[in-house]
């Protein structure tokens, strides 16, 4: 059993390459959820500005994530990992992969956002 008091080395590069990788998935699913729940508000108020903001702070959040994984991958060298193992080429291809993945993610979000400008939510 390990003893929760353990001191982890390099906990903090671990936590960014984790954060880098799953932010912007959590930012979408986030995005998703709230944005279907301020919907009907949104009708019943006649404004369209809790949908911009639920968009506007999950992209942000997705934006930050893309950011950490762009850093990750940076300080670990910016290449692609070739054939070589290890917890240098580890991070590179989870730096790589995160921020793939975040692109992937924020451009999924910028094209459910778009609908947002030209239809009222009570349409």
């Amino acid at each position: 059993m390990t003893d929760p008091r353990t001191a982890i080395l390099e906990s903090r590069r671990i936590a960014a390459i984790w954060a880098g990788l799953l932010l912007a998935p959590a930012a979408f699913l986030v995005n998703l959820e709230l944005g279907y729940l301020v919907v009907r508000p949104s009708c019943l108020q006649g404004s369209v500005l809790p949908v911009h903001l639920v968009h506007l702070a999950t992209m942000v959040l997705a934006l930050l994530g893309a950011l950490v994984a762009w850093r990750t991958w940076r300080l670990e060298g910016a290449t692609w990992p070739g054939d070589a193992g290890g917890p240098p080429a580890r991070t590179r291809f989870m730096g790589g992969l995160g921020l793939v993945t975040s692109a992937l993610f924020v451009l999924t979000m910028l094209a459910q956002w778009i609908p947002s400008f030209v239809l009222h939510p009570c349409q």
